[in-house]
């Protein structure tokens, strides 16, 4: 829904603090009020429209609004993230599909990761858009299986740093701590990377995804089918062992082995709880709540 008051009001406050100089214009001079900041047709000739294209978007009158041109406007009157979302939902009912910053999803405020850390309990970590592992607490360290008679490795260390590349390419994940991993994990993870593919086609840690798992002859041919849709994993429940999982005093949770050569695990269910920092769109904040089967 179109917000005209809002959108009008966001547009001139942002044209008002624009000096006309800045673009080449002389500063206006002589007798007469003069509104202070860039008028309608000076910002619509910094746009390369014609003044009646940028009234009717202030207005809230412009019909069929591309996201082309409103990220112009935004640039133009030099919005931060907050004020371009503004203007986008004002204007089109809708948040934008990208952020502003092409480097968004890459990273996170250190505060973060004081709070990752702080997270006992049960598994979590933030990925960039690319599913590298930017902070995990210690339960997350403790999940991955352990060959036997191999000490705890201090500090701890993730086997890979690339998620979805652990996921899609490594064996221990495939046949041990995925379980089920052709008909529950691959399908999902592989859609999950064709879309971060799609949306973030300049990433290199993408593209180089995307052609490793395409190459390799288990994930590849699941990878290249055509059916796969899938954006994200928030709510699944999908069946893995937990090596680091010790239950609760008294518990009678049932570790035993995948096989001859990891130490024992928990088979469970696992139910993948995820949300994204609003300061770094693309990354994201996963809790994963486990779930023995005794």
């Amino acid at each position: 829904m179109i917000d005209r008051k809002a959108l009008r009001h966001l547009l001139v406050s942002k044209r008002r603090k624009i000096d006309p100089t800045e673009f080449g214009w002389p500063k206006r001079t002589g007798p007469g009020r003069r509104s202070p900041g860039i008028s309608q047709a000076q910002l619509a000739q910094a746009l390369y429209v014609s003044e009646r294209t940028y009234a009717a978007l202030e207005r809230g009158d412009a019909e069929s609004v591309k996201a082309e041109f409103l990220d112009s406007v935004a640039r133009v009157l030099r919005m931060k993230p907050p004020e371009r979302t503004a203007l986008y939902v004002y204007a089109v009912g809708y948040e934008p599909p990208t952020p502003m910053d092409p480097e968004a999803g890459m990273g996170i405020p250190d505060v973060w990761h004081q709070a990752v850390n702080r997270v006992t309990g049960q598994p979590c970590y933030v990925n960039d858009v690319a599913w590298n592992i930017l902070v995990a607490n210690g339960d997350f360290f403790t999940m991955f299986p352990r060959e036997v008679g191999t000490p705890p490795v201090s500090p701890p260390r993730l086997p890979e740093q690339n998620l979805i590349r652990w996921m899609l390419l490594r064996e221990e994940a495939r046949e041990h701590m995925m379980v089920n991993w052709e008909k529950q994990w691959a399908g999902p993870v592989a859609g999950q990377l064709r879309t971060a593919v799609a949306a973030h086609p300049d990433n290199k840690d993408l593209q180089q995804l995307d052609k490793d798992v395409n190459e390799d002859p288990v994930a590849g041919p699941i990878y290249r089918n055509p059916n796969l849709t899938y954006v994200h994993p928030d709510g699944d429940t999908r069946l893995m062992r937990h090596a680091g999982y010790r239950g609760t005093p008294g518990s009678t949770d049932f570790r035993d082995q995948c096989c001859d050569q990891h130490a024992p695990s928990q088979l469970g269910y696992v139910t993948m709880c995820s949300a994204q920092p609003h300061g770094s769109p693309g990354t994201r904040v996963l809790f994963l709540v486990f779930e023995p089967i005794r």
